[in-house]
Protein backbone atom coordinates (compact mmCIF):
# COMPACT_ATOMS: atom_id res chain seq x y z
CA UNK A 1 0.00 0.00 0.00
CA UNK A 2 1.57 3.44 -0.82
CA UNK A 3 0.85 5.23 2.20
CA UNK A 4 0.45 9.45 1.93
CA UNK A 5 1.95 11.56 4.24
CA UNK A 6 1.07 11.96 8.00
CA UNK A 7 -1.05 14.89 8.92
CA UNK A 8 -1.32 16.12 12.34
CA UNK A 9 -5.07 16.93 13.34
CA UNK A 10 -6.88 18.34 16.30
CA UNK A 11 -7.45 14.48 17.39
CA UNK A 12 -4.45 13.08 16.82
CA UNK A 13 -2.67 11.73 13.38
CA UNK A 14 -3.95 10.74 10.31
CA UNK A 15 -2.42 8.65 7.27
CA UNK A 16 -4.00 8.18 4.23
CA UNK A 17 -2.83 6.76 1.07
CA UNK A 18 -1.49 7.87 -2.29
CA UNK A 19 -4.06 7.06 -5.53
CA UNK A 20 -5.16 8.42 -8.84
CA UNK A 21 -2.90 11.26 -8.19
CA UNK A 22 -4.25 12.20 -4.95
CA UNK A 23 -3.84 11.97 -1.43
CA UNK A 24 -7.09 9.99 -0.04
CA UNK A 25 -7.67 10.65 3.56
CA UNK A 26 -10.82 8.34 3.75
CA UNK A 27 -13.27 7.72 6.60
CA UNK A 28 -11.69 10.41 9.15
CA UNK A 29 -14.38 10.31 11.92
CA UNK A 30 -15.39 14.21 12.71
CA UNK A 31 -17.21 12.97 15.46
CA UNK A 32 -18.19 10.69 18.31
CA UNK A 33 -20.86 7.09 16.86
CA UNK A 34 -24.08 8.52 17.14
CA UNK A 35 -25.12 5.80 19.03
CA UNK A 36 -26.50 4.13 22.22
CA UNK A 37 -27.01 7.42 24.65
CA UNK A 38 -25.02 9.99 21.70
CA UNK A 39 -28.50 8.98 19.13
CA UNK A 40 -30.91 11.29 18.24
CA UNK A 41 -28.67 13.75 19.09
CA UNK A 42 -26.62 16.70 18.04
CA UNK A 43 -23.16 15.28 16.77
CA UNK A 44 -20.15 15.99 19.73
CA UNK A 45 -16.67 15.96 19.02
CA UNK A 46 -14.64 13.00 18.45
CA UNK A 47 -12.56 11.30 20.57
CA UNK A 48 -8.28 11.71 20.41
CA UNK A 49 -6.75 8.92 19.92
CA UNK A 50 -3.27 7.36 20.11
CA UNK A 51 -1.05 6.69 17.48
CA UNK A 52 -1.93 6.85 13.51
CA UNK A 53 -5.63 6.67 12.55
CA UNK A 54 -5.24 4.39 9.00
CA UNK A 55 -7.62 6.27 6.85
CA UNK A 56 -6.95 4.04 4.01
CA UNK A 57 -10.51 2.75 3.71
CA UNK A 58 -14.24 4.82 2.55
CA UNK A 59 -16.33 4.83 5.57
CA UNK A 60 -20.18 3.62 5.96
CA UNK A 61 -22.28 5.42 4.71
CA UNK A 62 -25.64 6.37 7.32
CA UNK A 63 -28.84 4.39 7.44
CA UNK A 64 -31.04 5.05 3.47
CA UNK A 65 -34.24 5.13 2.91
CA UNK A 66 -33.84 1.82 0.39
CA UNK A 67 -35.86 1.65 -2.42
CA UNK A 68 -34.17 3.81 -4.96
CA UNK A 69 -30.36 3.58 -3.22
CA UNK A 70 -27.81 1.97 -4.78
CA UNK A 71 -25.79 1.69 -1.44
CA UNK A 72 -25.56 -1.69 -0.16
CA UNK A 73 -23.99 -1.24 3.18
CA UNK A 74 -25.31 1.65 5.88
CA UNK A 75 -24.84 2.11 9.41
CA UNK A 76 -25.67 4.15 12.17
CA UNK A 77 -22.00 4.81 13.10
CA UNK A 78 -21.62 7.25 10.16
CA UNK A 79 -19.97 10.54 10.91
CA UNK A 80 -16.94 10.24 8.79
CA UNK A 81 -15.13 12.28 6.33
CA UNK A 82 -13.04 12.01 3.17
CA UNK A 83 -9.95 14.49 2.29
CA UNK A 84 -8.73 14.53 -1.26
CA UNK A 85 -5.38 16.22 -1.86
CA UNK A 86 -4.19 16.54 -5.18
CA UNK A 87 -0.29 15.06 -5.52
CA UNK A 88 1.62 18.35 -5.68
CA UNK A 89 -1.05 21.12 -4.61
CA UNK A 90 0.33 23.97 -3.17
CA UNK A 91 -0.44 24.63 -0.11
CA UNK A 92 -3.27 27.19 1.46
CA UNK A 93 -5.09 25.52 -1.68
CA UNK A 94 -8.76 26.55 -2.07
CA UNK A 95 -11.46 24.04 -0.46
CA UNK A 96 -14.65 22.63 -1.79
CA UNK A 97 -17.04 20.58 0.58
CA UNK A 98 -19.35 17.92 -0.86
CA UNK A 99 -23.09 17.66 0.51
CA UNK A 100 -24.70 14.62 -1.52
CA UNK A 101 -28.26 15.11 -2.67
CA UNK A 102 -30.73 11.60 -2.24
CA UNK A 103 -34.21 13.25 -0.54
CA UNK A 104 -32.95 13.11 2.65
CA UNK A 105 -33.51 9.78 2.89
CA UNK A 106 -30.01 8.40 0.72
CA UNK A 107 -26.62 9.26 -0.04
CA UNK A 108 -23.61 8.91 1.53
CA UNK A 109 -19.97 9.45 0.90
CA UNK A 110 -18.97 5.63 1.96
CA UNK A 111 -17.86 2.80 0.04
CA UNK A 112 -21.00 1.36 -2.12
CA UNK A 113 -20.34 -1.90 -0.98
CA UNK A 114 -18.72 -4.21 1.76
CA UNK A 115 -16.86 -5.87 -0.70
CA UNK A 116 -15.48 -3.43 -2.62
CA UNK A 117 -13.66 -0.31 -2.03
CA UNK A 118 -15.65 1.85 -4.60
CA UNK A 119 -16.65 5.01 -3.07
CA UNK A 120 -20.08 6.63 -3.59
CA UNK A 121 -18.50 10.03 -5.14
CA UNK A 122 -15.18 9.52 -5.74
CA UNK A 123 -13.90 12.99 -6.00
CA UNK A 124 -10.00 12.73 -6.55
CA UNK A 125 -10.55 13.33 -9.92
CA UNK A 126 -12.26 16.28 -9.56
CA UNK A 127 -9.52 17.33 -6.58
CA UNK A 128 -6.63 17.43 -9.08
CA UNK A 129 -8.81 19.25 -12.32
CA UNK A 130 -10.21 21.90 -10.03
CA UNK A 131 -7.01 22.11 -8.32
CA UNK A 132 -8.58 22.14 -4.75
CA UNK A 133 -8.36 20.50 -1.37
CA UNK A 134 -12.18 18.39 -1.54
CA UNK A 135 -13.69 17.10 1.43
CA UNK A 136 -16.71 14.59 1.39
CA UNK A 137 -18.93 13.85 4.71
CA UNK A 138 -21.64 11.75 5.94
CA UNK A 139 -24.96 13.38 7.46
CA UNK A 140 -27.56 11.66 8.98
CA UNK A 141 -30.43 10.81 6.94
CA UNK A 142 -34.27 9.79 7.86
CA UNK A 143 -35.10 9.09 10.81
CA UNK A 144 -32.31 9.70 12.51
CA UNK A 145 -31.30 12.71 10.67
CA UNK A 146 -34.36 14.48 10.17
CA UNK A 147 -38.24 13.10 11.55
CA UNK A 148 -38.86 15.72 14.32
CA UNK A 149 -39.27 13.33 17.80
CA UNK A 150 -38.65 16.36 19.71
CA UNK A 151 -42.19 17.76 20.04
CA UNK A 152 -42.65 14.15 21.95
CA UNK A 153 -39.34 13.96 23.96
CA UNK A 154 -37.06 16.72 24.49
CA UNK A 155 -34.74 14.20 24.47
CA UNK A 156 -34.28 13.67 20.82
CA UNK A 157 -32.55 16.75 19.25
CA UNK A 158 -33.63 18.70 16.43
CA UNK A 159 -31.91 18.76 12.85
CA UNK A 160 -29.49 16.10 13.48
CA UNK A 161 -28.67 16.47 9.87
CA UNK A 162 -28.14 19.89 9.33
CA UNK A 163 -25.78 20.09 12.82
CA UNK A 164 -23.55 17.23 11.63
CA UNK A 165 -23.33 19.28 8.43
CA UNK A 166 -21.96 22.22 10.99
CA UNK A 167 -20.00 19.56 12.56
CA UNK A 168 -18.00 18.57 9.33
CA UNK A 169 -17.43 21.96 8.29
CA UNK A 170 -16.23 22.91 12.07
CA UNK A 171 -14.11 19.71 11.33
CA UNK A 172 -12.66 21.29 8.22
CA UNK A 173 -12.09 25.00 9.52
CA UNK A 174 -10.05 23.99 12.43
CA UNK A 175 -7.78 20.93 10.40
CA UNK A 176 -7.94 21.53 6.78
CA UNK A 177 -4.86 23.84 6.60
CA UNK A 178 -2.68 20.58 7.90
CA UNK A 179 -3.83 18.95 4.72
CA UNK A 180 -2.83 22.45 2.35
CA UNK A 181 -6.08 23.29 2.19
CA UNK A 182 -7.04 27.06 2.93
CA UNK A 183 -9.49 27.77 6.13
CA UNK A 184 -10.46 30.97 4.95
CA UNK A 185 -11.16 30.11 1.37
CA UNK A 186 -14.03 27.15 1.76
CA UNK A 187 -16.78 26.36 -0.74
CA UNK A 188 -19.91 24.28 0.05
CA UNK A 189 -21.37 22.69 -3.07
CA UNK A 190 -24.15 20.38 -3.12
CA UNK A 191 -27.02 18.83 -4.81
CA UNK A 192 -30.79 18.27 -4.52
CA UNK A 193 -31.46 17.79 -0.80
CA UNK A 194 -27.69 18.82 -0.08
CA UNK A 195 -28.09 21.82 -1.89
CA UNK A 196 -31.72 22.70 0.06
CA UNK A 197 -29.07 22.05 2.98
CA UNK A 198 -26.71 24.49 2.18
CA UNK A 199 -29.97 26.98 1.44
CA UNK A 200 -30.90 26.25 4.87
CA UNK A 201 -27.69 26.94 6.71
CA UNK A 202 -26.80 30.18 4.75
CA UNK A 203 -29.81 31.33 6.83
CA UNK A 204 -28.72 30.16 10.29
CA UNK A 205 -26.55 32.26 12.05
CA UNK A 206 -24.67 29.68 13.70
CA UNK A 207 -23.48 28.11 10.09
CA UNK A 208 -22.58 31.32 8.78
CA UNK A 209 -19.00 31.41 9.72
CA UNK A 210 -18.48 28.40 8.78
CA UNK A 211 -18.01 28.42 4.66
CA UNK A 212 -17.44 31.61 2.22
CA UNK A 213 -19.05 30.78 -1.13
CA UNK A 214 -21.61 28.01 -2.10
CA UNK A 215 -22.38 25.94 -5.31
CA UNK A 216 -26.03 25.28 -5.26
CA UNK A 217 -27.16 22.48 -8.10
CA UNK A 218 -30.93 21.48 -8.74
CA UNK A 219 -31.66 22.53 -5.19
CA UNK A 220 -35.36 21.39 -3.89
CA UNK A 221 -36.15 24.72 -2.54
CA UNK A 222 -39.55 24.31 -0.97
CA UNK A 223 -39.08 20.94 0.22
CA UNK A 224 -39.46 21.85 4.16
CA UNK A 225 -42.15 20.79 5.95
CA UNK A 226 -43.96 23.32 8.57
CA UNK A 227 -44.04 22.22 12.73
CA UNK A 228 -47.47 20.63 12.12
CA UNK A 229 -47.19 18.90 8.66
CA UNK A 230 -44.03 17.06 10.47
CA UNK A 231 -45.92 15.82 13.47
CA UNK A 232 -48.55 14.25 11.68
CA UNK A 233 -45.88 12.74 9.78
CA UNK A 234 -43.67 11.83 12.70
CA UNK A 235 -47.15 9.58 14.31
CA UNK A 236 -47.50 7.73 10.83
CA UNK A 237 -43.56 6.97 10.90
CA UNK A 238 -44.01 5.81 14.49
CA UNK A 239 -47.39 3.33 13.47
CA UNK A 240 -45.03 2.45 10.97
CA UNK A 241 -42.51 1.19 13.03
CA UNK A 242 -44.18 0.00 15.48
CA UNK A 243 -43.47 1.94 18.56
CA UNK A 244 -46.13 3.87 20.33
CA UNK A 245 -45.06 8.16 20.80
CA UNK A 246 -44.31 7.20 25.04
CA UNK A 247 -41.80 4.72 23.88
CA UNK A 248 -39.47 6.64 21.84
CA UNK A 249 -36.14 5.39 23.51
CA UNK A 250 -36.95 2.05 21.38
CA UNK A 251 -35.88 3.43 18.48
CA UNK A 252 -32.25 3.43 19.96
CA UNK A 253 -32.04 0.19 19.91
CA UNK A 254 -33.96 -0.92 16.45
CA UNK A 255 -32.42 -2.95 13.68
CA UNK A 256 -31.67 -1.12 10.50
CA UNK A 257 -34.11 -3.58 8.41
CA UNK A 258 -36.81 -2.42 10.22
CA UNK A 259 -36.00 0.92 9.78
CA UNK A 260 -35.59 0.38 6.05
CA UNK A 261 -39.08 -0.51 6.00
CA UNK A 262 -40.69 2.26 8.15
CA UNK A 263 -38.76 4.77 5.83
CA UNK A 264 -40.36 3.04 2.32
CA UNK A 265 -43.70 3.12 3.80
CA UNK A 266 -43.19 7.10 4.76
CA UNK A 267 -41.98 8.17 1.67
CA UNK A 268 -44.85 6.08 -0.36
CA UNK A 269 -47.30 7.92 1.80
CA UNK A 270 -46.11 11.36 1.15
CA UNK A 271 -46.37 10.75 -2.74
CA UNK A 272 -49.38 9.09 -2.56
CA UNK A 273 -50.72 12.12 -1.30
CA UNK A 274 -49.61 13.87 -4.02
CA UNK A 275 -47.02 16.08 -2.02
CA UNK A 276 -44.10 17.36 -3.86
CA UNK A 277 -41.95 17.47 -0.44
CA UNK A 278 -39.59 14.71 0.38
CA UNK A 279 -41.12 12.85 2.53
CA UNK A 280 -38.06 13.63 5.49
CA UNK A 281 -37.54 17.23 4.56
CA UNK A 282 -35.95 19.63 7.31
CA UNK A 283 -38.99 21.06 9.59
CA UNK A 284 -39.43 24.69 9.88
CA UNK A 285 -39.54 25.16 13.14
CA UNK A 286 -38.59 28.33 14.41
CA UNK A 287 -35.71 27.72 16.55
CA UNK A 288 -32.92 26.12 14.42
CA UNK A 289 -34.96 26.87 11.23
CA UNK A 290 -36.57 30.06 11.84
CA UNK A 291 -38.76 30.81 8.99
CA UNK A 292 -39.14 30.06 5.07
CA UNK A 293 -35.37 28.96 4.15
CA UNK A 294 -35.09 30.68 0.84
CA UNK A 295 -36.13 33.95 2.76
CA UNK A 296 -33.87 33.74 5.48
CA UNK A 297 -31.05 32.89 2.92
CA UNK A 298 -31.62 36.18 0.31
CA UNK A 299 -29.92 37.43 3.46
CA UNK A 300 -26.36 36.44 3.07
CA UNK A 301 -23.75 38.48 1.36
CA UNK A 302 -21.77 35.10 0.43
CA UNK A 303 -21.10 34.74 -3.15
CA UNK A 304 -23.49 32.29 -4.70
CA UNK A 305 -23.23 29.77 -8.34
CA UNK A 306 -27.11 28.41 -8.76
CA UNK A 307 -28.64 26.53 -11.48
CA UNK A 308 -30.56 23.71 -12.66
CA UNK A 309 -31.18 21.00 -15.53
CA UNK A 310 -33.14 22.32 -17.93
CA UNK A 311 -35.71 19.18 -18.10
CA UNK A 312 -35.55 18.25 -14.06
CA UNK A 313 -38.77 17.02 -13.89
CA UNK A 314 -38.45 13.92 -16.37
CA UNK A 315 -36.70 12.04 -13.19
CA UNK A 316 -40.11 12.39 -11.48
CA UNK A 317 -43.20 12.67 -14.16
CA UNK A 318 -41.34 10.15 -16.79
CA UNK A 319 -42.18 6.98 -14.82
CA UNK A 320 -46.22 7.97 -14.01
CA UNK A 321 -48.55 5.88 -16.11
CA UNK A 322 -49.80 7.48 -19.32
CA UNK A 323 -53.25 6.48 -17.64
CA UNK A 324 -52.65 8.16 -14.24
CA UNK A 325 -50.79 11.74 -15.57
CA UNK A 326 -54.23 13.67 -15.13
CA UNK A 327 -54.13 12.49 -11.34
CA UNK A 328 -50.69 13.59 -10.72
CA UNK A 329 -51.57 16.68 -12.48
CA UNK A 330 -54.18 17.23 -10.28
CA UNK A 331 -51.67 16.22 -6.91
CA UNK A 332 -49.37 18.82 -8.50
CA UNK A 333 -51.67 21.54 -9.41
CA UNK A 334 -51.02 21.16 -12.61
CA UNK A 335 -53.52 21.82 -15.47
CA UNK A 336 -53.52 18.84 -17.48
CA UNK A 337 -54.08 19.22 -21.11
CA UNK A 338 -54.73 15.82 -22.94
CA UNK A 339 -52.67 15.14 -25.53
CA UNK A 340 -49.29 13.54 -27.26
CA UNK A 341 -47.12 16.26 -25.39
CA UNK A 342 -49.14 16.09 -22.28
CA UNK A 343 -46.01 14.40 -20.22
CA UNK A 344 -43.71 16.84 -21.53
CA UNK A 345 -45.55 19.84 -20.77
CA UNK A 346 -46.40 18.18 -17.26
CA UNK A 347 -42.55 17.49 -16.50
CA UNK A 348 -41.48 21.20 -18.07
CA UNK A 349 -44.14 22.96 -15.23
CA UNK A 350 -42.56 20.16 -12.57
CA UNK A 351 -39.17 22.03 -13.50
CA UNK A 352 -40.37 25.17 -13.77
CA UNK A 353 -42.20 25.40 -10.47
CA UNK A 354 -40.22 23.45 -7.91
CA UNK A 355 -36.68 24.42 -9.52
CA UNK A 356 -36.37 26.84 -11.73
CA UNK A 357 -38.64 29.52 -9.98
CA UNK A 358 -37.72 29.40 -6.61
CA UNK A 359 -34.06 29.09 -7.62
CA UNK A 360 -33.75 31.94 -10.19
CA UNK A 361 -35.72 34.05 -7.02
CA UNK A 362 -32.86 33.41 -4.98
CA UNK A 363 -30.40 34.51 -7.21
CA UNK A 364 -32.41 37.41 -7.86
CA UNK A 365 -32.93 38.88 -4.51
CA UNK A 366 -29.79 37.18 -2.11
CA UNK A 367 -27.85 39.99 -1.36
CA UNK A 368 -24.75 38.62 -2.19
CA UNK A 369 -23.66 38.42 -5.68
CA UNK A 370 -25.15 35.42 -7.53
CA UNK A 371 -24.56 33.52 -11.03
CA UNK A 372 -27.07 31.26 -12.41
CA UNK A 373 -26.74 28.63 -15.08
CA UNK A 374 -28.71 25.76 -16.99
CA UNK A 375 -27.32 22.45 -17.46
CA UNK A 376 -28.36 21.49 -21.34
CA UNK A 377 -26.36 18.15 -21.89
CA UNK A 378 -27.37 14.74 -22.55
CA UNK A 379 -24.80 12.33 -22.45
CA UNK A 380 -25.28 10.27 -25.55
CA UNK A 381 -26.91 6.94 -24.13
CA UNK A 382 -29.23 9.38 -22.34
CA UNK A 383 -30.13 10.81 -25.78
CA UNK A 384 -30.76 7.44 -26.92
CA UNK A 385 -33.78 6.50 -24.51
CA UNK A 386 -35.10 9.63 -24.64
CA UNK A 387 -34.73 10.50 -20.68
CA UNK A 388 -34.35 14.41 -21.10
CA UNK A 389 -31.95 16.65 -19.50
CA UNK A 390 -33.10 15.33 -15.60
CA UNK A 391 -32.46 15.59 -12.38
CA UNK A 392 -28.90 14.66 -11.63
CA UNK A 393 -28.34 14.03 -14.89
CA UNK A 394 -25.04 16.24 -14.56
CA UNK A 395 -23.61 14.82 -11.84
CA UNK A 396 -21.39 11.89 -13.85
CA UNK A 397 -20.20 14.40 -16.00
CA UNK A 398 -19.45 16.90 -13.13
CA UNK A 399 -17.41 13.91 -11.49
CA UNK A 400 -16.13 12.38 -14.69
CA UNK A 401 -17.42 9.07 -13.59
CA UNK A 402 -19.85 6.67 -15.56
CA UNK A 403 -23.13 5.07 -13.46
CA UNK A 404 -25.13 2.46 -14.93
CA UNK A 405 -27.50 5.15 -15.56
CA UNK A 406 -24.89 7.38 -17.44
CA UNK A 407 -21.98 6.36 -19.57
CA UNK A 408 -19.29 9.39 -19.79
CA UNK A 409 -16.67 8.15 -21.22
CA UNK A 410 -17.57 9.50 -25.01
CA UNK A 411 -15.48 12.68 -26.21
CA UNK A 412 -17.88 15.41 -26.37
CA UNK A 413 -19.04 14.09 -22.56
CA UNK A 414 -15.24 14.48 -21.17
CA UNK A 415 -15.18 17.86 -22.71
CA UNK A 416 -18.39 19.26 -20.99
CA UNK A 417 -17.42 17.64 -18.13
CA UNK A 418 -13.89 19.57 -17.88
CA UNK A 419 -15.96 22.72 -18.73
CA UNK A 420 -18.13 22.24 -15.40
CA UNK A 421 -15.10 21.66 -13.53
CA UNK A 422 -12.86 24.77 -15.10
CA UNK A 423 -16.14 26.91 -13.91
CA UNK A 424 -16.87 25.12 -10.49
CA UNK A 425 -12.98 25.65 -10.02
CA UNK A 426 -12.73 29.42 -11.40
CA UNK A 427 -15.74 30.02 -8.98
CA UNK A 428 -13.83 28.42 -5.50
CA UNK A 429 -10.32 30.12 -6.47
CA UNK A 430 -11.73 33.81 -6.97
CA UNK A 431 -15.25 34.10 -6.08
CA UNK A 432 -16.39 34.74 -9.55
CA UNK A 433 -17.59 33.76 -12.95
CA UNK A 434 -16.99 34.94 -16.12
CA UNK A 435 -20.29 35.84 -16.78
CA UNK A 436 -22.73 38.98 -15.67
CA UNK A 437 -24.53 38.36 -12.32
CA UNK A 438 -28.21 37.60 -12.23
CA UNK A 439 -29.21 40.82 -10.76
CA UNK A 440 -27.21 42.57 -13.68
CA UNK A 441 -29.74 41.41 -16.36
CA UNK A 442 -30.26 38.29 -15.41
CA UNK A 443 -27.83 35.72 -17.66
CA UNK A 444 -27.88 32.87 -17.57
CA UNK A 445 -25.12 30.53 -18.47
CA UNK A 446 -26.33 27.30 -20.80
CA UNK A 447 -23.94 24.29 -19.68
CA UNK A 448 -23.81 22.30 -22.86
Amino acid sequence: MNYSRTVTTEYGLVRGIVKDGCEEYLGIPFAKPPVGDLAFKHPVPPEPWEGFLDAVRGPVSPVQGKGRSTIEVDSKDCLYLNVFVPEGIENNAPVMVWFYGGSYANGGCGRVSDDSDELVYDLAKFARETKTVVVSFNYRLNLEGFLNLNFLDKNFDKSNGLYDQMAALKFVRNNINRFRGDADNVTVFGQSAGAACIIALLGMPEAKLLFDKAILQSPCVVSFWTEQQSERLTYKYLKYIGIKPEELGKLKDMDIESIHAANRELRELVFREGNSNCAFSPVIDGTVIKGRPADLAKQSNKPILIGTCSQEGDAFICNIPTVALPLAAYWFKFKFVPGKNSRRRMSDDFTKTFYTDPSREIAREIKGPSWVYEYQYMTPDIEKRGAGCYHASELPVLFGKSTPYANVDDPISRCVGEKMRDLWSEFAHTGKLPWKQFKDGEEIKPLK
